[in-house]
């Protein structure tokens, strides 16, 4: 994101918001940050303690007095009883040690009436200077709500903007409030250097308790808002209406182009699903399947459309109880997995493969009860039908099913040291082999027909591969990204159709950020860019032409989250069982339900 250089301190804070919501925030970012003076940390308590000599200094007691005057004394007192008279004498100063502030900063705001509207976006843009002035100290910020429990939050992700944002109550502000959190704060380990109360009508309190208090109160007319600040002496300043639509649009919570689905009806209500297994997205983008919590199978969720107006399709999709799933995997809007149930593998609603006897763990590691599905991908072709799946272990297996009374092969094709796989496009997939110490890049068919290998560079500390979804892979090398760690930060080497074999963009991400796809960006310049997840757990995020740009945030973590090469889709669940799914290419959130509902619109049992 371009910033001008009058709003570079607050970039890091900026970067949430999508570039139309800018002009706001500039706005009262110059005409507050003028206000607030300098940091008002108190000092610890007690009494210094000495730290060894400092200075030299004319005045101070005679048993710090310089040797050398004491000699003076003995040789020569007149003068040194002229010295003393005209207070001529050198003393040794003590070196105190000093006494540092308080390094946190704590900022407590009004959700009550008098603060709903345009009051809160005051509320942001004040709490983006704080966080710059504590980084600017080396401290810390938190905040929370006057009328809440004393609960402080950091400012660490969009998330806790919308936090504060979703914090209403028609409870204004009593002294019981203030008292409640004073007590609070007095309590704890740990002091605090400055305490802003944020709001109007506030609680009458100390300045050895609070610090600085701000009233934000509209002015009569509507037309502007005022803002004064209370600390060692009072500062005001009028603040003009921000524009009405994108006030609405940043009230709501909209920091991005997000657009969300209807809201499902009581007929199309979602079950509850496990939070440890991610979304299965089709590769055509229109449908997402979860694991269910209370049911052994999955519920199948069809992605509205823009204007959609009739309820949200959701169907179940059910197995036997004794039955574990290994892998799922779609083929257009049809849902397959391999299921495991004692000695036997089965291949669930894949027309023409018959189950099997489960490999040996030495040919095939299998295990039942693994943390996430499998990857495997189906494909079809006018001849056969074919089941790619990645054992744990590294080992590629293919079956063959039979189409149009062609014979079904038994057994299973397997290749090992495989590194990543993914379907590229509806006929075809591409998994990545070391080699002789390069990584190998495949392309196969539903046909069974596989390219010859694209060496796409070393194999040395390679622990993962994306693959771009592209139509280039029909015919020539599509574009993947190779992971490799960089002192615990994620380094990235992208290898594109049109670069191949020569050049390789090396992208180092941020601590804590890690990448989930790899995305082809088709427009007036192809790009590829990689699909972030932040290390809060709250964000999803692009790295795209050297910026990483956030695309989404979410109210509570994520808890798994899935990005589909073909479709551009990224379906995430969070720990309030919240999917969203958003568009990458369309930059925009296609669905957005609650997973946590018992009712069904359709039941369709299936038994393998």
């Amino acid at each position: 994101m371009q910033l001008p250089d009058a709003l570079q301190p607050w970039r890091q804070w900026l970067e949430w918001f999508a570039p139309q919501h800018l002009p706001v925030f500039a706005d009262l970012l110059g005409r507050l940050n003028p206000l607030l003076g300098p940091l008002r940390g108190r000092q610890q308590g007690g009494v210094p303690e000495p730290d060894g000599l400092g200075d030299l200094q004319r005045r101070g007691p005679y048993e710090r007095l310089l040797s050398s005057e004491w000699l003076l004394a003995e040789e020569v007192p007149d003068e040194f009883l002229r010295r003393a008279v005209g207070g001529e004498h050198m003393f040794l100063a003590p070196q105190y040690r000093a006494r540092e502030a308080n390094r946190l900063i704590v900022v407590l705001f009004d959700a009550g009436p008098l603060q709903l509207g345009a009051a809160r976006l005051v509320h942001i843009a004040l709490l983006m200077l704080l966080a710059r002035r504590a980084e600017e100290a080396g401290a810390e910020l938190r905040w929370g709500l006057l009328q809440g429990p004393p609960v402080l939050h950091e400012l660490d992700s969009p998330a806790q903007i919308k936090r504060l944002l979703n914090a209403r109550t028609y409870e204004g502000v009593s002294d019981s409030h203030w008292y409640a959190w004073r007590d609070w704060m007095a309590a704890q380990d740990r002091p605090v250097g400055e305490c802003w109360m944020v709001g109007q009508r506030l609680p009458v309190a100390d300045a050895r308790h609070c610090s600085h208090r701000v009233q934000v109160k509209r002015s009569l007319d509507g037309r502007s808002l005022s803002f004064e600040l209370q600390a060692s002496q009072t500062r005001r300043v009028l603040l003009p209406m921000p524009q009405a639509q994108h006030a609405v649009q940043l009230l709501k919570g909209q920091f991005d182009h997000e657009v969300k689905a209807p809201p499902a009806s009581k007929t199309g209500v979602v079950p509850r699903v496990v939070l440890t297994l991610p979304p299965v997205i089709s590769g055509s983008g229109s449908h997402v399947a979860l694991r269910m919590l209370d049911e052994t199978g999955m519920v199948v969720i069809k992605l509205p459309s823009r204007n959609q107006k009739k309820s949200l399709e959701v169907r179940r999709r059910l197995w036997s109880s004794h039955q574990r799933a290994l892998s799922m995997s779609f083929h257009y809007r049809s849902l397959g997995a391999v299921l495991s149930s004692d000695n036997t593998l089965s291949f669930w609603n894949i027309p023409g493969i018959a189950p099997i006897d489960k490999p040996p763990a030495e040919r095939l590691h299998l295990p039942p009860g693994t943390a996430t599905f499998l990857p495997s991908v189906w494909l079809r072709s006018q001849k056969s039908e074919r089941l790619y799946l990645l054992d744990s272990k590294g080992r590629l297996a293919c079956w063959q099913g039979a189409v149009l009374r062609a014979p079904a092969r038994e057994g299973c094709d397997i290749t090992d040291n495989v590194i990543g796989l993914a379907q590229v496009d509806t006929l075809t997939l591409a998994y990545a082999r070391s080699e002789g110490g390069q990584v190998v890049v495949y392309a196969a068919t539903g046909d069974g027909l596989r390219s010859g290998g694209y060496a796409v560079g070393t194999a040395n500390g390679v622990s993962q591969v994306l693959f771009a979804g592209t139509a280039y892979w029909r015919q020539y090398f599509g574009g993947c990204a190779l992971l490799t760690d960089n002192l615990g930060s994620q380094r990235w080497r992208v290898v594109t159709h049109d670069s191949f074999p020569s050049k390789k963009a090396q992208i180092d991400l941020a601590p804590g950020w890690k990448a989930i796809g790899l995305h082809h960006e088709v427009g007036p310049q192809e790009l590829h860019a990689l699909v972030l997840l932040g290390p809060n757990q709250y964000t999803v995020g692009l790295y795209i032409e050297g910026q990483q740009r956030v695309l989404f945030t979410t109210s509570a973590a994520i808890a798994r989250a899935t990005f589909c090469p073909m479709s551009g889709l990224v379906a995430v669940i969070t720990s309030a069982r919240e999917l969203l799914v958003y568009s990458v290419p369309e930059r925009a959130m296609r669905l957005q339900v609650l997973c946590n509902q018992v009712a069904l619109l359709t039941h369709e049992r299936e038994h393998a």
